[in-house]
C-alpha cells in the first residue's frame, strides 16, 4: 500500500512540475508568449492571440482586443486598428507632405501596415508611392489581412503604390532615384538590434540628401518624446550635422494612455511652422492642435552635445534606449 502511495505521489509531483514548467515557458521563459506579447504591453482584460509568426527579422503576434487588431513585434505593439493609430498616421504624414514643395513621388520606409500609405494617398497630386519594408510577412498582412486592409483602406493594393521587400538603406544605396518626400517610420535601435543604427546615422542622412528632389523633405518618427527626450534631440543633432534644417514637432495622445510622440521634418532649406498648410481632409490636425504640435514643453528640452551624433560606428541611440529600459 505504501509503495502505491509513493508511486501516486511521484506521478502527481511530476504532473505538477510539468504543468508549472509549461506555464513558465509559455508565459515567462525562452520561446514563450512573452517573446510575442511582453508583460509591459499586454492588453488589459480579455484578449485573443490570433496568430504567432516567427520571421527572419522579428516575432509577430496578431492580437484581438476589444474588437481591434493589435500587431506586436518582438513583444511590443507596432501598430493596430485603433484611434491612436489614426492620430499617429496623420501626424507622421501630413506635416512633412504639406511642407514639401512637390509631392509627386513619395518614399515610405517601414510602412508594411499600409496606414501611412493611406494618408499619403489623400493627396491627388501624388503620382507614385514606394513602400519599403524588410519583412515580406508584414507587407503581406498589410495587403491581405482583412481587418488591416479595411483599416488602411486597401492602400497597399492601390495602383499608385509599389511595394518592395528590402532593407531601406540597401534600397537607397543601390538606387539613384529621387523623391519629393521620404518618410522614415522604423523601430528604435537597441542593444539587441544594433543594425537599425544604419537607418539613423549621419551617413544615412547624408544619403537621404542625395535622394531628395529640390524642395524635398524627410519626415522621421522619433519615438516617445515623453520617455526619451535625449533620443529626440540626438536625432536632430545628427540631421543638423548632415546639413539639414530641422523642424521638431510632437503629438500628445491621451485616448487610452498619455504618450507624447516625437517627430521631425528635415529639409535642405529653412523651414518653419508657417510652411505647414494641410489641404486634404483629416480628423485631428485642426488649427489649435497644430499650434500645440510645434510647442515643445520646457521639461523636454535637455542638453545634448552637438557632437554626440549617431554614426555607422557608434551606439548613441541604442545606449539612450537601453538606459530608458
Amino acid at each position: 500500500m505504501m509503495e502505491l502511495l509513493w508511486i501516486a505521489t511521484g506521478v502527481v509531483s511530476t504532473l505538477i512540475f510539468v504543468g508549472l514548467f509549461w506555464v513558465y515557458r509559455h508565459f515567462e521563459g525562452d520561446g514563450s508568449l512573452r517573446e510575442y506579447v511582453s508583460k509591459d504591453e499586454e492588453p488589459e482584460g480579455k484578449y485573443r492571440i490570433l496568430r504567432k509568426v516567427q520571421t527572419p527579422t522579428q516575432r509577430i503576434a496578431l492580437v484581438e482586443h476589444e474588437d481591434k487588431l493589435l500587431v506586436y513585434s518582438n513583444g511590443y505593439v507596432m501598430f493596430g486598428t485603433t484611434e491612436d493609430e489614426d492620430m499617429y498616421g496623420e501626424a507622421m504624414i501630413h506635416i512633412p507632405v504639406s511642407i514639401a514643395e512637390k509631392r509627386e513621388r513619395v518614399l515610405l520606409i517601414g510602412a508594411g501596415g499600409g496606414i501611412t500609405t493611406r494618408e499619403v494617398l489623400r493627396y491627388p497630386d501624388v503620382k507614385e508611392i514606394t513602400v519599403i519594408d524588410i519583412d515580406p510577412v508584414m507587407i503581406e498582412f498589410g495587403k491581405t489581412l482583412e481587418p488591416l486592409v479595411k483599416f488602411n483602406q486597401g492602400s497597399l493594393n492601390h495602383p499608385k503604390v509599389r511595394t518592395v521587400v528590402e532593407d531601406g538603406r540597401d534600397f537607397l544605396e543601390r538606387n539613384e532615384e529621387k523623391w519629393d518626400v521620404i518618410i522614415l517610420d522604423v523601430p528604435e535601435p537597441t542593444m539587441e538590434s544594433l543594425g537599425l543604427n544604419r537607418l539613423y546615422s549621419w551617413e544615412f542622412y547624408h544619403l537621404l540628401k542625395e535622394r531628395l528632389n529640390p524642395g524635398g523633405v524627410v519626415g522621421i518618427a522619433c519615438s516617445v518624446l515623453s520617455n526619451t527626450p535625449e533620443y529626440y534631440w540626438a536625432i536632430q543633432a545628427t540631421l543638423k550635422s548632415a546639413g539639414f534644417s530641422v523642424l521638431p514637432y510632437h503629438f500628445d495622445v491621451i485616448v487610452e494612455h498619455e504618450e507624447d510622440w516625437g517627430y521631425c521634418v528635415a529639409a535642405t532649406r529653412p523651414i518653419s511652422p508657417a510652411d505647414v498648410n494641410i489641404l486634404v481632409p483629416n480628423r485631428y490636425l485642426n488649427r489649435d492642435r497644430l499650434k500645440d504640435m510645434f510647442h515643445i514643453r520646457y521639461g523636454y528640452w535637455k542638453y545634448w552635445e552637438e557632437d554626440e551624433i549617431q554614426t555607422d560606428r557608434n551606439r548613441v541611440l541604442a545606449y539612450i534606449q537601453n538606459e530608458d529600459i
